[in-house]
C-alpha cells in the first residue's frame, strides 16, 4: 500500500507564502520552502512540475489571498474607503509581501495589478449611479495610481502613516478623484 501523502499542495502554497513574508523572492528556492516545511524538495516536485508551475500556483494562491485580507467588505456604505484602506494597511503591516507580490518581478505582477484593479473597479460599478458609467475610467485612472503610490511608498518606509493618517490620506485621494466626475 502506498504511503499517504503528509504534505500537500496547500501545505506547499503556505510555506511559499511565509517565504515571501520574511525575505520575499530573494530565497524562493524549493530547498528554502521544503526548509520551511521541514521536508525534503520531493514533495514539492509530486505536486508541481517546477518552479514555474509552483509560482503560477503561487499566484492563484496569492488572488484568493487578497480577496479574503484586502479586498474584503465589511462596510458597504464606504466599500471604496474600504478596501482603498485595506490595501495600504496591507503594505504597511507587510511591506516584504507587499513589495513581493506587486514590486518584484519574480511572479506576474502584471497579473496581480490587473486583478487589484479589476477589484477595485467592481466596487466602483457595483456603488456608482447610471449617470456616471462614461466617467468611471478617468475616476480609476485619478484614484488607482494615487492609492498604489501611497501604499508603495509605505511598503518602503517612506512615509509612516498610522491608520487614522492611511483613513485621511485615503479620503483626500477618493474626493480628489470624484472631481473628475464633475
Amino acid at each position: 500500500m502506498p504511503r499517504q501523502r503528509t504534505i500537500l499542495r496547500e501545505n506547499i502554497l503556505d510555506a511559499s507564502m511565509e517565504l515571501l513574508r520574511s525575505s520575499g523572492f530573494s530565497h524562493f528556492t524549493a530547498r528554502q520552502i521544503a526548509i520551511k516545511m521541514n521536508s525534503s524538495t520531493q514533495p514539492i516536485y509530486k505536486e508541481f512540475k517546477n518552479m514555474e508551475d509552483l509560482k503560477v500556483g503561487l499566484l492563484e494562491y496569492i488572488k484568493h489571498y487578497l480577496s479574503e485580507k484586502v479586498f474584503i467588505i465589511q462596510n458597504a456604505t464606504d466599500a471604496l474607503g474600504e478596501v482603498c484602506n485595506n490595501y495600504i494597511l496591507f503594505a504597511k503591516k507587510e511591506p516584504v509581501l507587499f513589495s513581493a507580490i506587486f514590486m518584484d518581478r519574480e511572479l506576474e505582477a502584471v497579473q496581480l495589478h490587473d486583478y487589484s484593479y479589476e477589484k477595485i473597479e467592481n466596487i466602483v460599478i457595483e456603488n456608482a449611479s447610471k449617470c456616471i458609467d462614461d466617467k468611471i475610467d478617468p475616476f480609476l485612472n485619478t484614484l488607482w495610481p494615487a492609492i498604489h503610490g501611497v501604499a508603495i511608498l509605505v511598503a518602503q518606509g517612506k512615509i509612516n502613516y498610522d491608520e487614522d493618517q492611511i483613513n485621511k490620506k485615503v479620503k483626500e485621494i477618493v474626493d480628489i478623484s470624484m472631481s473628475t466626475l464633475d
